[in-house]
């Protein structure tokens, strides 16, 4: 017996000290004579679930359950275990029933305001983070996650408050760093936001940090180091490569013979901003391969079709020497504003003649909102409520470049001419959109179709503006026919369509 109850609290000391594989070896051959030692079986659970077991955490945690069922603590980790397996009902089931038997546990508070976010259930979340700071103060983690939260609510003064408590508790806490920073930005502070970045990578090497500061360098036009920490998009975005067996060109000089593949990446407008980089590769390269999506693949094609080949599917590598991605191109090529210069608008052009539309009126394209699938979607998008009042300048017929989202212009009282259902692809959209006057769009592909195609367009931007369109300046040295509306305060979308209106109704 002793050399059981040896075993069992070696097995413990293991888990404990973080040598998990250890002490599932010794705590599985103890609770195999002692099974009712509860203590061996939660320490079981614990270690199997930071090897990630999450399957045998289980069964270890029910068993002691089944020993204990009155312990909190054993069911706040078998909660934790279900979360992880994705079984969400359940785990909110056992954090409710502890709290029914034990509204002040914290813990149970912080852990079902992490289910809630996760279930994007934020206000309920937050409650549950506010009742844990209540009955635990020194609850680190609960006051982080609900300055997260508020800031991705757009509350950034009132997170950043809250950020900077957090960091009088735990100085080295390299997400508030960067979170802070985050809050920064978004109130337009960039040296107080620079160093939130630097602070959090001195803590940790963090890809997310990276990125965010290379954009931020972009932003800033700092632009070689901007292109040297936008190569941490990948990781920083959880977005793996493409898996390319060939040598990644850096920019440096090839034999005549050289064959290049470029695989284009990450949204739409990415992809037609950075094209333009392509054709002047054939300078250098015997043969330029371009992969992109299918819905670009049209228009790109007759763009850049007399030098390079397009492809909306990546092809046999055999054929080629050296590949990168696109939008890598910026660091090989060294751009900065001066190198941009050279490479004109418009670069590209539709298959199909401009759409043509009567005459008498001033055709305007209206944009409003981008994918949904991007995190800062919201924040970019001008409420169509706003944009109503556009409806009555004079002078003016308006079309709809928002596909399929028409009824719902329609709906908030903006009645838009409507051709969208009939576009296939961006090919037919630029078509289209050659036939306008202008364009009015928020920061979406459209604005870049458009640009790309030497259309006048006009961004309503919100006040941190994304990276591609630099500071304190209403052009754009990526578009000449581009024009900025940026908001004057965090928020302020009223004073960009005030400022629009004006504009369009100026002689």
């Amino acid at each position: 017996m002793a050399t059981e109850a040896q075993a069992l609290e070696a097995g413990i000391a293991a888990c404990r000290a973080g040598d998990f594989g250890k002490a599932r070896h010794l705590l599985e051959a103890a609770l195999a004579v002692a099974p009712q030692a509860v203590a061996g079986w939660a320490a079981l659970g614990q270690a199997c679930a930071r090897q990630g077991d999450h399957a045998a955490a289980s069964r270890a945690l029910q068993r002691a359950i089944a020993i204990d069922p009155q312990s909190s603590a054993l069911r706040l980790n078998w909660a934790f275990v279900l979360r992880v397996q994705g079984d969400a009902p359940a785990a909110r089931r056992e954090l409710l029933a502890i709290l029914q038997r034990e509204p002040g546990n914290a813990l149970a508070h912080y852990n079902l305001g992490n289910l809630l976010l996760e279930l994007r259930e934020a206000d309920a979340a937050e409650q549950h983070y506010q009742a844990a700071l209540a009955h635990a103060p020194g609850n680190t983690e609960a006051r982080y996650n609900l300055a997260c939260l508020w800031r991705d609510r757009g509350d950034v003064s009132a997170a950043l408050a809250l950020l900077r408590e957090v960091l009088a508790q735990a100085p080295r806490h390299a997400g508030a760093w960067h979170n802070l920073a985050g809050c920064h930005r978004a109130l337009g502070d960039w040296p107080a936001a620079r160093d939130g970045y630097r602070q959090a990578l001195t803590i940790e090497d963090s890809a997310l940090s990276r990125y965010a500061l290379a954009t931020l360098d972009l932003l800033e036009a700092r632009w070689q180091s901007g292109w040297a920490g936008y190569e941490a998009r990948w990781q920083a975005c959880g977005i793996a490569e493409p898996a390319i067996a060939l040598e990644r060109w850096q920019g440096a000089a090839v034999a005549p013979t050289a064959r290049l593949l470029i695989i284009a990446e990450q949204g739409f407008g990415d992809v037609l901003q950075f094209v333009r980089f392509v054709p002047a590769l054939r300078t250098r390269f015997a043969h330029v391969t371009l992969v992109c999506p299918t819905p670009l693949w049209r228009l790109l094609a007759a763009s850049l079709g007399d030098t390079v080949t397009v492809l909306d599917a990546i092809p046999a590598q055999d054929g080629y020497t050296h590949w990168l991605p696109l939008m890598s191109l910026a660091r090989a090529l060294k751009i900065d504003e001066a190198a941009l210069a050279a490479y004109a608008t418009p670069y590209l052009r539709s298959t199909q003649p401009p759409t043509r539309f009567e005459t008498g009126r001033r055709r305007i394209g209206l944009c409003w909102t981008g994918s949904t699938t991007q995190a800062d979607n919201a924040r970019r998008s001008v409420p169509l409520g706003l944009l109503r009042q556009l409806a009555t300048v004079p002078g003016v017929c308006w079309h709809n470049l928002q596909q399929g989202k028409g009824q719902e212009a329609s709906a908030a009282g903006f009645e838009l001419v409507d051709d969208s259902g009939s576009w296939r692809d961006f090919d037919d959209t630029a078509a289209y959109m050659a036939g306008l006057d202008l364009i009015l769009t928020s920061c979406t592909s459209v604005a870049h179709l458009a640009g790309a195609l030497g259309k006048p367009v006009w961004l309503m931007s919100r006040f941190d503006a994304d990276w591609r369109w630099l500071l304190d300046r209403d052009d754009s040295p990526w578009y000449p026919s581009l024009r900025l509306f940026r908001q004057p305060r965090p928020g302020d979308w009223p004073a960009v369509v005030a400022a629009v209106a004006q504009a369009i109704n100026a002689p």
